[in-house]
Parts: C-alpha cells; structure tokens; sequence
C-alpha cells in the first residue's frame, strides 16, 4: 500500500523548534541560493529516461550499511520496500536506473535495502531487532507506505528520521537528494525536511 500526499511539487523546509536567532538569518539566506538553483532544473516530470545498463547502485544490508555510513560519515538511505508493491517495482525500474540517480547516490550516500517481510534479524543499538522493530524504529510516527525512502542524517546518532513514501520520477528524487544533502548540516538545529508531491492517481511515469 502506496501512502500519498498532494500539494505542489514544491521543497518545503520546516519546523524550527528551538533554533536561535542568531543562526536565522544565515539560515535563510542558505536556503534561498539553495532554492534559487533549482530555477534552471526541468519541471517536465514525462522527460525520457534514459535507463542506465552497466551501473548499479550498491546497495547493503542495513547491519552493513549503517557502519559504512557512520565509518565514511555519509547520510544513511534506507529504501523500504516489499516484493508485492507496485510502486516499489516502478521505483527499481525507473527512478534507481537512471544515472543521474545513480551517480548521486553512490558519491554521496550509502544505500540499504531493506523489506520488512523478510524473516531475519538486525542488530540496533547493539541489541537484535526483528524486522517489524527495525521498521517500527525507522518510521517512528510517521505514516507507514511503500515504497518509502528514509534518510537518516547522521547515523551515528539517534535522531529522527526523515520519511519520504511512494513512487517518485527521476527529476524530483534528484530534487529529493539535493535537499537531503543540504539539509544535512541544519538538522540537529530542529531543521526537517518536507517534500509535498501531486503524483497522477495512475501512479506510472
């Protein structure tokens, strides 16, 4: 099951809790050369993919995936995904095919794939984790969908993770990662990271 959100293809950043005063100005205008750069990105989301074949994206277990992550300091990428959702096959299709996704994800995160319906155990926080406890732990309160691309900041500590479910096109997951990576260093200010989509009831590209 898809969860979806509508709204304008629009990168919203919000919640400033506790931030103080003094960072709010170098805040904002961060964000506003950051947003200025997507003026020149195509909002054409039927532009052709261009699958690539011999690049892949290395994707690892989670137990694997979070070592690296913390070992290499990288924002941890936790895809979420079963065998019997539609979505989550478009995404492996198309979005994670395209080299431009591709490219971005292997120079700058670490990637893990994870299905909650496979029967083993994690370990987290050096203790063993069922699958339903990894997802429980991943997903906190947020809406439960698949597929679901969770970013997890700084791995090395524990922080609230940023939740983004269903299917998305190429262009805008790009958008999706830059603002990931922008982010990044304003997180542990109370910064979080919003994207709100209209994705064609259809659901296909």
């Amino acid at each position: 099951m898809e969860s979806s959100r509508t709204g304008k293809n629009d990168l919203l950043f919000t919640t400033f809790d506790t931030v103080r005063p003094m960072h709010l100005t170098l805040i904002l205008c961060f964000l506003f050369l950051f947003l200025s750069s997507f003026r020149g990105l195509s909002e054409n989301s039927e532009k052709a993919i261009a699958p690539a074949e011999n690049d892949t994206i290395k994707w690892y277990s989670f137990n694997e995936g979070h070592a690296i992550a913390v070992r290499e300091n990288k924002i941890l990428l936790v895809n979420v995904s079963t065998t019997s959702c539609y979505g989550c096959k478009l995404m492996f299709k198309y979005t994670y095919t395209h080299q431009g996704v591709i490219d971005t994800l292997n120079k700058y995160f670490v990637c893990v794939y994870f299905n909650p319906y496979i029967d083993t155990s994690y370990s987290l926080n050096g203790s063993k984790v069922t699958p339903q406890e990894l997802q429980k732990y991943l997903f906190v309160d947020d809406q439960l969908g698949y597929p679901s691309s969770i970013f997890w900041f700084h791995p090395e500590n524990e922080e609230k993770h940023s939740v983004h479910s269903g299917y998305m096109e190429p262009p805008l997951y790009l958008k999706l990662l830059a603002a990931a990576r922008a982010i990044r260093p304003f997180s542990s200010l109370g910064m979080s990271l919003q994207l709100d989509v209209y994705r064609p009831s259809h659901g296909a590209p």
